[in-house]
């Protein structure tokens, strides 16, 4: 009998999954960059490389930021804010390896909160994003208008999700005696990474007249016998007798574990799906397996 059956590849389940995963940081987290940088200075180059990335017309990003937001029966016109980074000759730069934040920062995720600088009451600036790329502060004692905190007036820099940077634009007053260029020295950071999987679903079944035997050699040699090296020969491993305990019509294997192979390569398995306890063979029904991978 063989030990290998064709997977029916028609009930063979892909299906995509998109998850996150939150993420806290501090300025001395491991690869978290925080850079002030002015144009025309000794960091030019952070000034420049930002300014083609993100902020000239040629760029990947600019002009394709504008989405549309549902609200209240009418749809309001929804995007990321550019013009702010020409407006003041600096900027603070906050960078974030892809190694924490996957495919991209999930939107709407980002919090920054300064650890150097309060209003005197206790309270510490916080920064988050609008989820269309803008960043604003929730608890600014000063605004550009009386609009809401994440107008297009008053936001102050933007971020950049797939590519893990954040950039304060802002260098105008967030209280009395605070200003947003003042901020990014010593913070807290808190995202959501977010990622895609694929899931693909295998279906093993198994008919009642298949795999009624097994490959494990002991079960030509009596119960209670336990293999010795001298035992793992030729004769033993050849030997077509099963031990009588296991010649019995009410006898079934039990299954372990099940072994995927790539189509015509039988020597090595490109996957194994371990059971979590033991099943025994039915003899009388089908029985199906399905086996999950993530990738």
């Amino acid at each position: 009998m063989s030990t290998f059956k064709d997977i029916n590849k028609s009930s063979t389940i892909i299906e995509k999954n998109v998850v996150s995963y939150k993420h806290s940081f501090t300025t001395a987290s491991v690869g978290i960059q925080s850079i002030k940088i002015v144009s025309g200075s000794i960091n030019d180059n952070y000034w420049q490389s930002l300014n083609v990335m993100f902020y000239t017309s040629g760029s990947s990003v600019y002009g394709n930021e504008t989405k549309l937001e549902f609200t209240n029966f009418a749809y309001k016109d929804r995007k990321q804010h550019l013009n702010k980074y020409h407006g003041f000759p600096s900027a603070s730069l906050i960078s974030i390896p892809q190694k924490y934040y996957g495919e991209r920062i999930k939107s709407g995720s980002f919090k920054f909160t300064d650890l150097n600088n309060s209003d005197g009451s206790g309270n510490n600036p916080i920064i988050i994003d609008d989820g269309f790329g803008n960043l604003y502060s929730t608890n600014a004692h000063y605004s550009q208008s009386s609009n809401d905190a994440s107008s297009s007036d008053n936001y102050v820099g933007n971020i950049f999700y797939e590519q893990g940077i954040a950039v304060l634009t802002e260098t105008g007053s967030w209280s009395g005696s605070v200003d947003y260029s003042d901020l990014a020295t010593n913070f807290t950071l808190d995202i959501e990474s977010q990622d895609t999987n694929y899931t693909h679903e295998y279906e093993v079944t198994l008919k009642p007249n298949e795999f009624n035997h097994t490959m494990n050699y002991t079960v030509r040699m009596p119960i209670g016998t336990f293999p010795t090296l001298n035992d793992l020969t030729a004769s033993i491993l050849s030997n077509e007798y099963l031990a009588s305990e296991f010649t019995s019509s009410d006898w079934q294997p039990y299954i372990t574990r099940i072994h995927l192979y790539q189509e015509g390569d039988y020597d090595t398995p490109v996957m194994t799906a371990n059971l979590v306890k033991p099943i025994r063979k039915r003899d009388k029904i089908p029985i199906t397996f399905k086996i999950k991978l993530d990738m």
